[in-house]
């Protein structure tokens, strides 16, 4: 065995790579950290000069950031309408309005030109800073030029890259810029008071993306939101406030209507994602008002005699939030009542979305793309071609299912006193 020596004892060995940095066992003037270095010194110094800087930076300072873009239609062509905000204004809570003196914290500004491009173009002419459409929360249309068709809005919407496809999209009751100027007091912005309503529970959320694939999808109608700014009631100055009143319904691209009341609430039924709504129904000579907190619909095309069919069935769970009336919910017969009531609510809802659908040509679930699905071959050589007429000639049947599973303490009127015993 041999024996283990101490490290101050090992002899390192000439020509080794560590005998070259100590300078080991080398000859004189066989040094080659020398060379090396100075052949690693251009590329450092290339490489120096080509991470010093940025040549094509964008500062914060060079650009006006879009949070809301308004489209309009106008005699030559349309209205384009942005909102900026304006760092400067901002101020603290207490400054009015957002800023100091009680100025803005936010510009509105429009151009037109004969497309909406052009317009756009005019509008970045007169501005000292480019204008960055990479944030914008809403896009609104002005319900004109939803009117005059959606396909040219849209084009641009997706044509250019810095335009958001996950910006809410929605059609304002007269016109855009004018709906952008309203000042709502719980928000700074009208987009931020519009951007928070359209993603709540009060209306079906829809973004640009969801506009631009059914357009170009085929057996299938878009909708947007229907936006108005309303008057607050109660106040000896009263508030302009932003309010989703319905929804806007298109034929061909065109908007052919506006659904509100019922026909609002059973459109909920029919798209892909539910949201929880209040639905407020008699029970005998008074009411009750019960949250659908959930629910699920399926749409199955089949055929009688020839003629195109839909089966609809909803199911939904609800919670009771108030009931005037003095039954008892704690008992069953008094929920069943109430889930009969509801169920017939929803069934005319329901119904009332399948008469537009008939009388206006607005494919508002894609039923046609269903029925191209199920039957293919038929849709291409017959349905499809006249999709709009045949449409008209459909029959649904509407089967609803609701399950009251929370009654709370409504079932007592907390309020009555206890009548005495006989």
């Amino acid at each position: 065995m041999w024996p283990i020596l101490p490290d101050w004892a090992k002899k390192p060995r000439a020509g080794t790579e560590i005998n070259r940095r100590r300078g080991i066992g080398m000859k004189p003037g066989n040094n080659t950290s020398k060379p090396r270095r100075s052949m690693m010194l251009p590329a450092v110094l290339v490489a120096a000069v080509l991470v010093t800087g940025c040549w094509d930076r964008t500062e914060v300072n060079d650009i006006a950031i879009v949070l809301a873009s308004g489209i309009d239609k106008e005699k030559d062509g349309y209205r384009v309408s942005i909102l900026v905000p304006l760092p400067g204004n901002m101020g603290g809570a207490t400054g009015g309005g957002g800023g100091s003196g009680g100025n803005r914290p936010y510009t509105i500004d429009s151009e037109t030109g004969r497309t909406v491009r052009e317009a756009y173009t005019k509008l970045q002419s007169r501005l000292s800073r480019r204008l960055f459409s990479g944030h914008r929360k809403v896009l609104l249309i002005g319900e004109e030029a939803a009117k005059d068709g959606l396909t040219e809005i849209m084009d641009i919407a997706g044509r250019v890259a810095e335009n958001r496809l996950t910006s809410y999209i929605a059609v304002s009751k007269g016109k855009a810029y004018e709906l952008l100027n309203a000042a709502p007091k719980l928000e700074r912005f009208s987009t931020e008071a519009l951007r928070e309503l359209l993603k709540s529970d009060a209306a079906i959320s829809i973004q640009v993306k969801d506009v631009a694939l059914e357009l170009s999808g085929e057996g299938q109608d878009t909708l947007l939101p229907y936006v108005e700014a309303v008057k607050t009631e109660g106040n000896n100055k009263p508030n302009e406030e932003l309010q989703i009143s319905g929804y806007v319904y298109t034929s061909g691209g065109k908007m052919a209507g506006i659904a509100k009341g019922d026909a609002a609430n059973g459109i909920r039924w029919l798209k892909k994602s539910f949201k929880p709504y209040l639905e407020t129904v008699s029970v005998g000579d008074s009411f009750a008002s019960v949250t659908i907190r959930r629910g699920k619909s399926s749409i199955k095309p089949y055929l009688v005699d020839g003629s195109i069919h839909y089966k609809i069935k909803a199911q939904g769970e609800g919670t009771i939030i108030e009931a005037s009336d003095s039954r008892e919910y704690e008992e069953r017969q008094n929920v069943e009542l109430l889930e009969r009531q509801l169920e017939k609510k929803i069934t005319n809802d329901i119904s009332a979305v399948g008469d537009i659908i008939r009388k206006k040509r607005s494919d508002i679930p894609g039923l046609g793309a269903l029925l191209g699905r199920t039957y293919p071959s038929r849709w291409r050589e017959e349905w499809g071609p006249d999709w709009p007429d045949a449409i008209g000639r459909i029959q649904l049947r509407v089967q609803v299912d609701v399950n009251v599973n929370r009654t709370g303490m409504f079932s007592k009127n907390v309020g009555a006193k206890e009548q005495p015993d006989e």
